[in-house]
């Protein structure tokens, strides 16, 4: 039985609070934010303790992985906190804001001889599984082009409105775009070259268009953006050709993936949630799916003591690396090479 804190009683630390309660081989045993009510709730629901001092957490011997969801701009410090009480670490994306504090968590990390890994969620939600499926097992050819999309209302619900400050949290090409480009790091490798446009509004890079182009001569496309209404449903998707069909998913259709081979009836493959459930906490997904398999993969990871290889620190190293030359292309102006 893996033994768990949270730091973080917001939208997030509710998520994945919910998640841990699911597993057979994890316990929650403490919650901890600086707002003392918000922990005493979520920590009610669960049974387990709540503390207003994240270090609380770091003096329990019992517990054997600190899970990290806060702001991004306090991600270094809890991140190297943790790792130096020897407390394996799961932490929130985006990993950091700056690729030195990125470096001195994942060195944090390795000097401890502690497990550490990033939530890039996309690399776990069900959709994009069965993309990297049919992307590897060239069941439909190779890919020639890909183009993402992921939408939402304006975050107001975060904690002092700190993802609407773009000095603490990127604006959404760091918190919210970062999701497709990281995704497509994970399938297609490094990108050869990249060009990004930012539309115009009054929160920082609140919504961003990049062009990658990848090896073998693929095109990518990934739009990302915050600035929505408030009745505008979140959005995310994804239209990938290759030489022999189409896989598309859209967040908002029933019938949410789908196969297009020409002269054949379309194909929605069955798509296996792991888990159906809500944590009821707010902000702009409710499905707990792509999180309980995300979670569930580092908490056999440290029960099982293998690397979390699939989402480590220095792929969400790489990815922050290349959001930070999309927002270069776009104070720039100019296409990127990498």
């Amino acid at each position: 039985m893996v033994k768990v804190g949270i730091i973080g009683a917001g939208f997030m630390g509710g998520m994945h609070a919910e998640c841990y309660n699911n597993l057979p081989n994890a316990k929650l045993l403490a919650i901890a934010d600086i707002d003392l009510i918000k922990a005493e709730n979520l920590a009610k629901k669960y049974k387990v303790k709540a503390y207003q001092k994240p270090e609380n957490l770091f003096k329990e011997e019992d517990i054997q992985i600190i899970d990290i969801c806060l702001p991004t701009f306090l991600h270094k410090e809890y991140v190297i906190k943790a790792a130096e009480a020897g407390k394996n670490i799961l932490c929130e994306k985006p990993i950091a804001l700056t690729i030195k504090d990125a470096d001195e968590m994942i060195e944090a990390a390795s000097k401890a001889g502690v497990k550490f890994m990033i939530a890039q969620v996309i690399r776990f939600w069900p959709e994009y599984v069965k993309l990297k499926e049919i992307f590897d097992n060239k069941s439909l050819g190779k890919m020639t082009s890909i183009s993402c999309v992921r939408l939402s209302q304006t975050p107001t619900w975060a904690w002092d409105k700190w993802l609407l400050d773009s000095k603490r949290s990127g604006g959404a090409l760091v918190d919210l775009h970062i999701h497709d480009t990281d995704f497509l790091l994970y399938l297609l490798g490094k990108p050869i070259s990249l060009l990004s446009v930012a539309s115009k509004s009054s929160l920082k890079y609140s919504h961003v268009f990049t062009t990658f182009l990848f090896s073998d001569d693929v095109v990518a496309f990934a739009e990302g953006g915050w600035d929505m209404p408030d009745n505008f449903p979140f959005t995310m998707g994804f239209t990938a050709n290759f030489e022999d069909g189409v896989v598309e998913f859209n967040s908002r259709y029933q019938k949410s993936l789908a196969i297009y081979r020409s002269g054949e009836e379309v194909e929605y493959p069955e798509v296996k949630i792991e888990l159906q459930a809500s944590a009821e906490t707010g902000g702009n997904i409710s499905d707990l799916g792509g999180y309980f398999s995300e979670i569930r993969y580092f908490v056999d990871c440290v029960e099982n003591d293998k690397m979390p290889t699939l989402a480590s620190g220095e792929s969400a190293r790489d990815s922050l690396k290349i959001v930070l030359s999309e927002l270069e292309s776009i104070k720039s102006g100019r296409l990127i090479k990498l």
